[in-house]
């Protein structure tokens, strides 16, 4: 008899311990899920503010990426020789009026006569036409340029509210037609601003925080058929070492030639790609690659002056490697770092090294060979967006050379002809902490890739 009453406590006790187990493991579940949605006892009055910052946030973001990539731009028609891209409104901030900034090409050596107006609310406003070229006009591959670049201006020196097209007619057209472009607001930046500071902007009332940094992605110009082109994982981790830095939104020129692939995989990440169009008019040549440089990056800084505090043009074979990222809670952030230069400081050159792009190699960064004698063909530059528009394009712009402490840019490249000094480690001249904020970008994009 005692044998059966210590199996049925034997029972009993496994049945006891079974339960507790599943009371254990389901308290832990309900726990779980009250954690996240608090269900019992909530404050409603608390939810619905929730909900509501929850749609702020939402609406937020839809007005950046129409920020970035509204109005679309393409080149379109005006008068018989000119081909306009992008238009932007700046508003005079001391005196009554604004202008309108119009990146524009034309045929080489066409006459440039126009007549230009705003429309505003479906009047027409009459306005002061003047035009620049190109700085480098003259100076930089123009001898077999078939095309001229330009800036065009359209004034009025009073307040009628903010236009919605501008609008130009070439006198010496046959047709005598007008074209109206759809003109983006800049807001005159402050250069007295602190980066980290609210930037109350025209289009966007709930952004108010400006993003660090942005980047500008040149497909124009770059040769998708090299073997860099052709590797999906090679383009794929120019986003993500740039994302490890802090940089979200990347603004795409000529985006149809991003490979279909490399897409589909950035969209499982939280970056942002906005793709702007370059159907542009007439022949590109080795000799006008830095003329369609010129008026995409100039695109490029008027795009972002409004959402972002630095910005950049580079075409996907181009890393930069900063020692700290743009932005970060730490005063090591390159943000804060940069804030020791005068305020009138735009420009920050990277040295840029020529590093030889072997497919073998899983990640960009193990790639540790360099050519010194192969020179950049354009300087590695980051642009602060604290100054007026007019001011950052000016050429005269101030500009500083970054020490090699600060950090550098990779360019890969093919390296079939080595110069006679042979290759060099590019490792043998960085700082320890600087390799180790490398090393620590490279483990988070090998997790990634």
């Amino acid at each position: 008899m005692r044998k059966y009453q210590q199996l049925a406590l034997l029972l009993i006790s496994c049945f006891s311990i079974g339960v507790l187990m599943m009371y254990k493991s389901e308290n832990n579940r309900l726990k779980y899920v009250l954690k996240y949605v608090n269900f019992f006892g909530r404050n409603d009055a608390a939810v619905l503010r929730r909900l509501q910052n929850g749609t702020g946030i939402e609406d937020e973001d839809h007005l950046i990426k129409s920020a970035f990539s509204k109005p679309l731009p393409v080149w379109q028609l005006i008068g018989d020789s000119f081909h306009a891209y992008s238009a932007y409104w700046k508003r005079n901030e001391l005196v009554a009026g604004g202008e309108a900034h119009v990146i524009v090409v034309g045929i080489k050596g066409a006459v440039v006569d126009f007549r230009c107006s705003f429309d505003v609310g479906g009047r027409s406003v009459q306005g002061k036409f003047r035009f620049q070229r190109d700085a480098t006009e003259g100076v930089v591959d123009n001898n077999d340029a078939t095309f001229t670049y330009y800036n065009f201006f359209c004034q009025v020196s009073r307040n009628f509210g903010e236009p919605e097209y501008v609008a130009f007619s070439d006198t010496r057209s046959t047709t005598k037609r007008q074209v109206k472009l759809r003109l983006r607001y800049v807001k005159p930046a402050n250069a007295n601003t602190n980066s980290n500071a609210i930037a109350k902007t025209t289009i966007k009332p709930h952004a108010h925080v400006r993003l660090p940094a942005t980047m500008c992605v040149d497909l124009v110009s770059f040769n998708m058929s090299s073997p860099f082109g052709r590797n999906a994982d090679a383009m794929l981790q120019f986003f993500l070492f740039h994302q490890a830095l802090g940089v979200e939104h990347f603004l795409v020129y000529n985006y149809d030639e991003l490979p279909e692939k490399v897409v589909r995989l950035l969209e499982r990440t939280n970056l942002h790609l906005y793709g702007l169009p370059f159907n542009f008019p007439f022949q590109q040549t080795n000799t006008t690659t830095a003329r369609i440089r010129q008026l995409m990056l100039t695109d490029c800084l008027l795009r972002n002056v409004n959402y972002a505090a630095f910005t950049m043009l580079l075409a996907p074979n181009e890393i930069v490697y900063p020692n700290a990222r743009f932005a970060s809670d730490t005063n090591r952030a390159l943000q804060q770092q940069l804030r020791h230069y005068a305020t009138e400081t735009s420009r920050f050159e990277l040295a840029t090294f020529a590093v030889c792009f072997d497919e073998r190699k899983k990640l960009l960064i193990d790639n540790v060979q360099y050519d010194p004698e192969v020179k950049p063909p354009h300087a590695t530059l980051l642009y602060r967006l604290e100054l007026p528009p007019a001011q950052l394009l000016l050429p005269t712009a101030t500009s500083v050379e970054l020490p090699l402490s600060s950090g550098f840019a990779h360019r890969y490249v093919d390296c079939q002809h080595v110069g006679k000094d042979g290759l060099h480690d590019w490792r043998n001249g960085v700082r320890e902490d600087l390799m180790s904020h490398i090393n620590t970008l490279r483990s988070e994009v090998d997790l990634l890739i």
